[in-house]
């Protein structure tokens, strides 16, 4: 029996993650330049992930980063969002963990399925796991957003009483609340599906609220596949959050 859906896109993060430690450790030792092996980075995944989605569900469309777009996903019934490589800026040093593959299935505009692999971290984060998101042990709040655009982020920490912190991959960012290491991340600039779509299936099927920074249920596989940031939080958390960001 074929994996289901959930299992298929942990299954399929998982590898990929796997392919790029693999690829990233042995370009450390061959002294690729580290733009390089984010090209080939990214080609890596794009090309296993197309590769095996095509041999276990042929008949779906998929839209991912590093490929080209030729429409067909918008009339199709299902559709693989996915990011082979989120956070490649910091995928080539071996001392990072900020960079995660990125799988999910969207029917009708919501995510149906949907993991989420931090390598660098050995750990896979799926909408099959049903993870229960554990009390943090600390007494403060941890807010976390990107290192490039921190204002809406700093207000919601001070709304919150609590601390900022900043890192790389979306990915990361959002598996930080849903693994109880913060408590909300805001993203406060323009996004793709692929960037948000896995993340953000495998934080609400955790229980977390997941909305974009207007507030508004996320919708995918747009013919224009930009969502306007993204907000995932606690639910303890989410009426702070929303009266900050005017929601």
């Amino acid at each position: 029996m074929g994996l289901n859906d959930h299992a298929l896109a942990g299954h399929l993060a998982s590898r990929t993650g796997l392919a790029l430690l693999e690829l990233r450790d042995q370009a450390l030792i061959d002294g690729l330049d580290p733009w390089q092996l984010r090209d080939q980075g990214d080609l890596v995944g794009h090309q296993l992930l197309r590769d095996e989605l095509r041999r276990h569900r042929p008949t779906d469309a998929l839209l991912s980063e590093e490929g080209a777009d030729d429409g067909e996903r918008l009339v199709s019934a299902r559709t693989w969002i996915v990011d082979p490589l989120d956070g490649s800026y910091d995928y080539p040093y071996d001392a990072s963990a900020e960079w995660a593959v990125h799988v999910a299935l969207v029917e009708h505009g919501r995510p149906r399925a949907g993991a989420v692999a931090v390598p660098g971290m050995r750990r896979l984060f799926g909408t099959d796991l049903r993870p229960l998101v554990a009390p943090p042990d600390r007494e403060d709040a941890v807010v976390v957003s990107s290192r490039a655009n921190t204002g809406f982020a700093a207000e919601v920490a001070r709304a919150v009483g609590g601390r900022l912190t900043a890192c790389g991959s979306s990915g990361v960012k959002a598996m930080l609340v849903v693994g109880g290491e913060a408590d909300v991340y805001v993203h406060a600039s323009g996004l793709y599906e692929w960037d948000v779509c896995a993340p953000a299936a495998v934080a609400e099927a955790a229980g977390l609220v997941v909305r974009d920074l207007d507030g508004n249920q996320i919708e995918y596989n747009k013919a224009q596949p930009i969502v306007r940031g993204l907000v995932i939080a606690r639910p303890s958390y989410a009426a702070a959050v929303g009266q900050t960001l005017g929601w």
